[in-house]
């Protein structure tokens, strides 16, 4: 049986979607799950920037894609995949934005599709990158049971990115993505409802602005599992694929438990920082 697949993607350069992939992946890893992070964004994988993976020239995906020679197999995977923490292997992407050309959606989708066919992996956490018109992302949604996340922040640049990107998926995809919001204080609240109203698209979720506390993990390379940050990331990834059914949750089904309290992650945000 094939894993699970979780894509993270955004709307624009640079709107967390990594961080987010690190953290969701590490929580799941956290939970027991056997998890694989495989860092897919064509415009130069920052993976290894968030965790220490030692060396990395003529590693990974690159690796991975040279030696198929157009076939990807699952032992080509393992081969390159680095054991980062108990129960999470990463499979680093490209060195360099201008080795894009080697990762186009098609090899993208055989890469994760030997993934999901490793032995002893649960779950596949795709770092994607931006979304859009051809992208990788694109390619991985339309694989019929992927999990889309959408990262997005919640000022104006950031709901526009987002509805650029929905719109894609729109096409792609029948099942609705997961609408995170990051970056998020406590004072914006508001601006969290805002985004939702804006887009018509419940947020699923929010990651607060802890961010003295992701720069020590970016610069420990040591995965945010503790503090309200790592907190934060297992009250998401809880929600979104529970380690009690094996099965993830859907927008839908979560709608009628948030008219009550809000964005998952909301309700933890205030008490923190009460």
């Amino acid at each position: 049986m094939a894993a699970g697949l979780v894509v993270v993607t955004g709307g624009k350069a640079g709107p967390g979607a990594t961080t987010l992939a690190v953290g969701l992946a590490g929580a799941w890893a956290g939970s027991g799950r056997q998890v694989l992070l495989v860092d897919l964004d064509p415009a130069g994988g920052d993976v290894a920037a968030h965790i220490s993976v030692g060396e990395i020239r003529g590693r990974g995906v690159a690796a991975v894609l040279a030696a198929g020679a157009g076939r990807v197999e699952p032992r080509g995977i393992a081969a390159e995949a680095v054991k980062v923490a108990a129960n999470l292997h990463v499979l680093i992407g490209l060195p360099r934005a201008d080795a894009a050309g080697l990762l186009r959606p098609e090899a993208a989708v055989s890469v994760v599709r030997a993934a999901r066919h490793l032995a002893g992996v649960e779950l596949v956490v795709a770092d994607a990158g931006r979304l859009g018109p051809g992208s990788v992302a694109q390619a991985l949604l339309g694989l019929p049971d992927a999990v889309g996340v959408l990262v997005a922040r919640a000022d104006v640049p950031g709901a526009l990115a987002a509805q650029r990107a929905l719109l894609v998926a729109a096409e792609t995809t029948a099942r609705p993505l997961e609408l995170v919001a990051v970056g998020v204080r406590g004072r914006m609240s508001a601006d969290v409802a805002e985004l939702a109203a804006a887009l018509e698209h419940p947020v699923s979720g929010v990651v607060p602005a802890y961010w003295r506390q992701l720069r020590r993990a970016v610069q420990s390379g040591q995965l945010p599992t503790a503090g309200r940050l790592g907190r934060a990331y297992q009250v998401l990834a809880a929600a979104l694929w529970p380690i009690d059914t094996g099965e993830p949750h859907t927008v839908a089904g979560r709608r009628r438990h948030r008219r009550r309290r809000g964005p998952i992650g909301h309700s933890e945000q205030e008490a923190a920082s009460a």
